[in-house]
Parts: C-alpha cells; structure tokens; sequence
C-alpha cells in the first residue's frame, strides 16, 4: 500500500492574495490592535519587512524596531495573540481573494481518498481557517482540519523566519500521523523562498508557485526537491506535482 499523501498550502501568496484598497485590512489591523492593548504601541507591521514572518515573529519584529528586548516580552505573546484573533473574529473589511484555480483544486482533492491537506501558514490558527471561511472554501478542507499556524510555535529568533516555518511544517505532519495511520509523501506548496527553505528543513518535498513576489526563475534557485510551477490553474500539472494520478484511490 502506497499511503496517503500529505499536501500542506500556505496560505497568503499562494491560495489568497490582497486586493483592492481594503488589501488584507482587517488582519493588519488585528496587529495594530495588539500592539495598542498590550504594548501601548501605536505602530503596525509597515515599519518592518514582513516578508515570510510568522506573526508572532512579526510582533517581536516590530518591537525590536521600537527598540525593546524580545525577550522581556515573549510572555505577553499570548495576550497579543489573543487581541489579534478578537479583532478579526468581530469582522471587517478582509481586503483578500481566493487566487485563480484555487478552489477548483481542493474541490478536486476533496474528492480523494489517496491525499490528506491541510494549511501551514505564519497567520494565527484562527485566522488563516477565518480566511478560508470568508472565501468560501473552508468546506473543501477534510476533518478533523489540521495544519502548522504562526499559534502553534515561536523561537522567538526574528533573523530567522525560516527556521519557525519549518517547525510548522513538521507540527503539521505529526498532527496528521496521529490521524492517519498511512501517511506517506508530503508536499509542501508556497509563494516564498522562505517556504521552499521551510519544506528543505523539515524533509518534505517543496512545489513552488509563482503567484506572489518571486518570478519562477526566482523560486528555482532556491529550490531543493520539488519544482515550481507558474500557479495552481492546471490541475493534472499540479496533481502530477504532488505525486498523484488521476486514479482517486490509493493502492
């Protein structure tokens, strides 16, 4: 028996993106929030580059900008956590969008029984599922929903935003082996180097998508195992990436 794949997505850049002049407003202001109610800090993640941060490496981030000790502060992250998860769970405006060819592929992969997903993304737990609830694909995700969230670790090393990612990418895999029992591959889809680093690191296979900031010549040269492709519209090119036949049960 082959087992079940395991396909884990992040989530902004490469199944969403930020549109219009509300781009990702409402979780941007969730880190306002926390920064004015439990830091007494009236800033937001615009001062520092965000690129590939969990968030809350992204709320060390900025307090280092300010030129406070992390460390002093690691303890309050759940609080800040905490404000973040209420400001977005109150609603608002999102300011994001499903990218093309997204929800036709979990549909599709919905519908097999040869391959486990689930998120691994640096957004808090409750705000990459809110996300996908306000898209309208949340239903296409298997229960129990599973996945690595920015919540779920923080080295609290804000120089290297790569090495959480890879944390999460192996919570997520030890969230499914308790599940499943027949977990075999695992494939790692993001937008960023930083993702592509990520899967290296905790021994998945990485397939890049060149539907945020970096080109596909970009992500292949940071690619190790895995390939990139331009984005997720063709569906057998991305089911042959992920090591999966046209056939839905496995053998």
């Amino acid at each position: 028996m082959r087992g079940r794949t395991l396909v884990t997505f992040d989530v902004d850049g490469t199944l969403i993106r930020s549109c219009g002049p509300d781009a990702n407003r409402l979780h941007l202001e969730a880190f306002e929030r926390a920064f004015r109610e439990v830091f007494g800090l009236q800033t937001g993640i615009h001062v520092v580059d965000h690129q590939g941060g969990t968030d809350p490496l992204l709320l060390l981030k900025v307090l280092e900008h300010h030129g406070a000790d992390t460390a002093d502060f690691m303890e309050w992250l759940p609080a800040a956590q905490a404000a973040m998860c209420a400001h977005v769970a109150e609603g608002g405006a999102f300011g994001i969008e499903i990218l093309p060819g997204v929800a036709s592929l979990l549909e599709a992969l919905q519908e097999r029984t040869d391959v486990v997903f689930g998120l691994v993304t640096g957004n808090l737990q409750p705000i990459g599922w809110r996300k996908m609830e306000i898209l309208g694909v949340l239903q296409h995700f298997p229960e129990p929903r599973m996945g690595g969230f920015g919540s779920d670790y923080c080295s609290g090393d804000t120089a290297n935003m790569t090495a959480d990612r890879g944390e999460l990418i192996r919570i997520a895999r030890r969230r499914a082996d308790e599940v499943y029992e027949d977990i075999g591959a695992h494939v790692h889809v993001g937008d960023t180097p930083f993702d592509l680093g990520a899967a290296k690191m905790a021994g998945a296979r990485a397939l890049g998508v060149a539907t945020g900031k970096y080109s596909v010549g970009e992500l292949e040269a940071h690619l190790g195992e895995g390939e990139v492709l331009p984005d997720l519209c063709n569906l057998s090119r991305v089911l042959s990436a992920f090591g999966l036949g046209n056939n839905t049960l496995y053998d």
